[in-house]
C-alpha cells in the first residue's frame, strides 16, 4: 500500500508507518498508535490507515488532534475501495482469507505460519496450529491495486495457495481492488464539516470506540485480528 500512498499524498505530507505484524497483536497496534500520536506536537488532523481492526483501535485517544478513520471493521476494505464492496463479497463469499502485496512480503500468511510453528515447536504441534487458525477458511483471495499488482505478486501468492488448497481444499482468486477509500480519506480534512458515514471521526479529547465503526444491524466484531469472513 506504500507506493500507492505516495503517489496519492501532496509532496512534503508527514507519515508514519507502522509494522504490519502489529495487526496480528491489537493491544500492540493500539498502544504503537497511541504513541505516534502522542508524538505529534502541534494540533493536526491524523488519518488513520486501519479499520478496527479485530478492536486493535479501540481505547485509542485523540488528544489535541482530529482522528479520520475509515468506518469499517476490517482492514480489507480498504484494498477493496469500500467497506460497501467489502461487506458484499463478505456475504457472497463467507470464510474467506486475504493476501495483499504488503502481507506477503511480511511473511504474514498460513505458509509461513506453518513454517515458523515447525521451527519453534514440531510438525505435529505445527499442523495442530494451523488446523485451528486456517480450518475455516475457504477461499483465498490476493488483492492487488492494479493488474501489474497481481502479475508480480502471483508467484508468492500461488506458493500460499497450493499450501492451503493441499491442507484445506481452499479456492484460490484474484481480484483487483480500489484506491478510492484511500483518496477519499485524504480529502477529508477539507470535509470535516460535512456528513460522511463512510470515516470516523473522533475529535480533541475524544477516544476510540467500538459503537462508532457499527451500522444498523451490526454487531461488535471478534476481538481478534481481521484478515476476511
Amino acid at each position: 500500500m506504500q507506493e500507492h500512498l505516495q503517489q496519492l499524498l501532496p509532496a512534503g505530507t508527514p507519515v508514519t508507518y507502522l509494522e504490519i505484524l502489529l495487526h496480528n497483536t491489537p493491544k500492540k497496534l493500539a498502544a504503537a498508535l497511541q504513541q505516534e500520536i502522542d508524538r505529534v506536537g502541534q494540533p493536526s488532523n491524523i488519518l488513520v490507515g486501519y479499520g478496527l481492526c479485530g478492536n486493535g483501535l479501540l481505547g485509542v485517544k485523540s488528544g489535541v488532534h482530529t482522528l479520520i478513520i475509515p468506518r469499517t471493521h476490517d482492514c480489507v476494505a480498504i484494498f477493496l475501495g469500500s467497506h460497501q464492496r467489502y461487506v458484499q463479497r463478505f456475504f457472497a463469499n463467507p470464510n474467506t482469507y486475504y493476501l495483499t502485496r504488503g502481507w506477503l512480503e511480511a511473511k504474514d500468511e498460513p505458509l509461513q505460519d506453518y513454517l515458523d510453528y515447525v521451527r519453534d515447536y514440531d510438525e505435529e504441534t505445527a499442523d495442530y496450529l494451523v488446523e485451528m487458525k486456517y480450518r475455516h477458511y475457504r477461499k483465498l483471495c490476493m488483492v492487488g491495486f492494479s493488474q501489474q499488482e497481481l502479475e508480480e505478486c502471483r508467484p508468492m501468492a500461488l506458493r500460499v495457495a497450493e499450501f492451503c488448497g493441499e491442507r484445506w481444499n481452499m479456492e484460490y482468486e484474484e481480484i483487483v481492488g480500489s484506491t478510492s477509500m484511500l483518496q477519499t480519506l485524504l480529502g477529508m480534512p477539507a470535509q470535516l464539516g460535512s456528513v460522511n458515514d463512510e470515516f470516523v471521526v473522533i475529535p480533541p479529547g475524544g477516544e476510540i470506540e467500538v459503537d462508532m465503526f457499527l451500522r444498523d444491524g451490526e454487531s461488535a466484531p471478534a476481538q481478534s485480528p481481521g484478515r476476511g469472513g
